[in-house]
């Protein structure tokens, strides 16, 4: 339940759209959020708030207040909070904080100031952005694989964590990333003890068509 037609609440509607039945309470809504109701991803409903706010929090699972009025935000917050509700404050820290997130699957990085400052969160986004190539998230499914195979072929975990930081270390893996999948697989593999190699083989990524994402 998001309370607030503008800017922010649309944010959050298209953040949680994904994942819930999300509700906009109020009486002028954004063009986005308009667009977003006729596309059936949320459903608007025009409200003099806070009236008729308790009707609308009481199916709610989240509260979202996030009209341009911080003390109606305080009251909507409480008046969640006496029914059960959680909530996710846009000015503050409440039960569901919600991070700034950068995903370079399978490697996701959340980002939160717990409310204190949205602008140090995105900047440090913006930072983070810069150095987190396409590369981790390679690097990521390279580690997966050959810890698949070392969990099968090399019982000591202190070896297998050895060599996974060695993969990790060599920077010609790193400067394969870019023009190969296949290539940088077959360079980490060569970290592996000699017997294990040819298991490798046989589930080498060369087989087929070579695997960049």
């Amino acid at each position: 339940m998001i309370f607030g037609g503008g800017a922010v609440g649309e944010r959050k509607a298209r953040l949680f759209s994904q994942h819930a039945r999300v509700t906009v309470a109020s009486q002028d809504f954004s063009p986005g959020l308009i667009e977003m109701a006729k596309d059936g991803s949320i459903e608007l409903f025009r409200a003099s708030l806070p009236s008729g706010a308790d009707d609308l929090l009481r199916d709610a699972f989240i509260a979202i207040p996030a009209t341009s009025d911080p003390d109606l935000n305080i009251e909507l917050d409480e008046r969640a909070k006496g029914l059960g509700v959680l909530v996710n404050r846009v000015d503050g820290v409440g039960e569901v904080v919600v991070p700034s997130v950068i995903k370079r699957d399978p490697v996701l990085v959340a980002i939160s100031t717990f409310g204190e400052s949205p602008a140090l969160s995105k900047l440090l986004r913006e930072r983070i952005e810069e150095v987190l190539g396409e590369g981790y998230a390679d690097m990521a499914r390279i580690l997966g694989e050959m810890r698949g195979v070392l969990k099968e072929r090399v019982p000591e975990q202190a070896e297998r964590r050895r060599i996974l930081l060695e993969i990790i270390s060599d920077e010609g893996v790193w400067r394969l990333l870019p023009e190969s999948y296949e290539k940088a697989y077959k360079r980490a593999g060569e970290h592996l003890p000699l017997n294990e190699r040819d298991s490798l083989d046989a589930g080498d990524p060369s087989e087929g068509e070579d695997r960049r994402y």
